[in-house]
C-alpha cells in the first residue's frame, strides 16, 4: 500500500530496488542453470527407482512365497516372475511392467539374482551405477547375503 504524505506518494527507495535486482541476478546466475541441466537429477531419479524395483522384488517374493528374479543389464533394471525376467512383474501404480531404463550417460553392471520366499537373495549382489554426466557421482545398490537387506549408497 502506498502511503501518502501530503500530496507526494512514497514508493520504493533506490537501495530497495538495487537489492531486489541483485537477488534476482544471483538466482539467475546459480539457481536457474541447475534446473536447466537436468541430467544429474534424472540420474538420481533413476537410481531411486532402481532401488524401488529391487525392494519390490524382495517384498513380492515374500508375499507370493516363491522366487522373484531381478535382472540388471547395462541400461535396465527389471523384476520378473520367471528366470531371465521374461515375465516382468506388474507395476502396482501404473499397471505396466516393473522395469526402469537408465537415462543417457548412466550404465550399470550386468547381474542377475533372485529372492526366495523368505526374501533372501540367491547371491549377495552389488549393482554399480557408472556415469559420464559431469558433476554426477557413482552410486551402488547392495543386497546383503543372509537377509536380503537392500542398501542404497
Amino acid at each position: 500500500m502506498i502511503k501518502r504524505i501530503g500530496k507526494r506518494a512514497r514508493g520504493f527507495t533506490a537501495i530497495e530496488l538495487v537489492v531486489t535486482i541483485v537477488v534476482i541476478g544471483v538466482l539467475a546466475a546459480f539457481a536457474i542453470p541447475r534446473f536447466l541441466g537436468r541430467d544429474t537429477f534424472d540420474s538420481r531419479g533413476f537410481y531411486d527407482k532402481a532401488v524401488a524395483v529391487v525392494r519390490l522384488a524382495q517384498k513380492t517374493a515374500v508375499g507370493w512365497r516363491r522366487d522373484v528374479h531381478v535382472c540388471v543389464t547395462a541400461t535396465q533394471v527389471t523384476a520378473g516372475a520367471a528366470a531371465g525376467c521374461a515375465t516382468p512383474l506388474t507395476n502396482p501404480v501404473n499397471g505396466g511392467p516393473v522395469t526402469e531404463t537408465a537415462p543417457p550417460g548412466v550404465t550399470l553392471n550386468t547381474v542377475t539374482f533372485s529372492f526366495d520366499r523368505l526374501g533372501r537373495p540367491s547371491v549377495a549382489s552389488t549393482i554399480n551405477f557408472s556415469t559420464t554426466i559431469p558433476g554426477d557421482i557413482t552410486r551402488q545398490i547392495g543386497i546383503a547375503a543372509e537377509t536380503g537387506y537392500v542398501t542404497a549408497n
